[in-house]
């Protein structure tokens, strides 16, 4: 049987990552698993309650444990992470969230492994948080079919936990210029609109796994310094795909600086507004197309 790489990214997760390997541990698979946990530098417990709970792991897991002694970031980590990968296929488990159905690797191998013409599929996912309005609520509601790359940026629908997908994608174009970017604050989006050159992508409407939403999350709350990493990455995406993704690329950077500057404006924050205006200005030859065209 081919061998499914699982990559979980710690770090200060000391309050999670027990739960986290405990989804991991439950799956019941017919193949053998590759499990890498890279930890970047936690100064927390995190890497003591991994050394001890992978101490009884399944018989059917190998691990590749790393405890990075100075911190790289959560985009190096990343990479790092992906360079240990020997499986033909690859899922993805952040340390502070977990997957809900013991058998969802199971389900996607089988689907892959069933459809050649497929390079990822993903599914469902719901949300945990200590806000009741959010808790146990659909992070995005997926339908089963199949999904373009464009939909897949547009619309941010595919949550990392819900991610499997075949290995080679790492060797296309676009998955090499990802790798020529260490900076990008995020990498999961543009890496699962790679899988599109590779093949198919499926989504399904099944709900396997559990993103947990808190106060320490990357993505959490408005932050407008990380909102000018975004653009960043937006523009490296733009310059990527061209077309239709070229075209939401750049008006997702528009509209993110224009609402940030005037923002930022009002709080007085004239640097970082100053920051903003120059994304803004960048942009601005395409206000009346985007204008016409009414996007949101």
């Amino acid at each position: 049987m081919n061998k499914v790489s699982i990559i979980v990214l710690t770090y200060n997760q000391e309050n999670f990552i027990e739960k986290n390997l405990q989804s991991i541990f439950m799956q019941q698979a017919n193949f053998t698993i590759e499990l890498i946990i890279c930890d970047d530098c936690s100064k927390d417990k995190t890497v003591l309650i991994i050394e001890e709970y992978i101490k009884h792991k399944p018989s059917h897991i190998e691990i590749k444990f790393s405890s990075h002694q100075r911190n790289l970031g959560s985009t190096p980590n990343f990479y790092f992470a992906l360079h240990q990968c020997t499986g033909k296929y690859l899922a993805f488990c952040e340390g502070d969230d977990y997957w809900t159905d013991a058998n969802k690797l199971q389900i996607q191998y089988d689907f892959l492994e069933g459809n050649e013409d497929y390079s990822m599929c993903f599914h469902q996912a719901k949300n945990i948080s200590p806000n009741p309005l959010i808790n146990n609520t659909i992070f995005a509601e997926i339908e089963d079919r199949d999904y373009s790359a464009v939909e897949i940026f547009q619309h941010w629908i595919v949550h990392t936990t819900t991610v499997f997908m075949k290995v080679n994608v790492l060797k296309n174009k676009a998955a090499q210029e990802l790798f020529n970017h260490p900076e990008l604050l995020y990498f999961d989006t543009f890496l699962y609109m790679a899988c599109s050159l590779n093949g198919k992508i499926h989504g399904s409407s099944k709900t396997m796994s559990a993103y947990l939403r808190h106060e320490e999350g990357i993505s959490n709350g408005i932050n407008y310094k990380r909102d000018l990493k975004h653009n960043h990455l937006d523009e490296i995406i733009a310059e990527t795909y061209g077309g239709k993704v070229r075209e939401h690329a750049n008006w997702q950077v528009f509209s993110r600086s224009r609402i940030a500057f005037l923002n930022l404006l009002k709080q007085r924050k004239y640097r970082l507004a100053f920051r903003h205006l120059m994304w803004i200005i960048k942009k601005k030859n395409n206000l009346k197309i985007y204008l016409k065209k009414n996007y949101l």
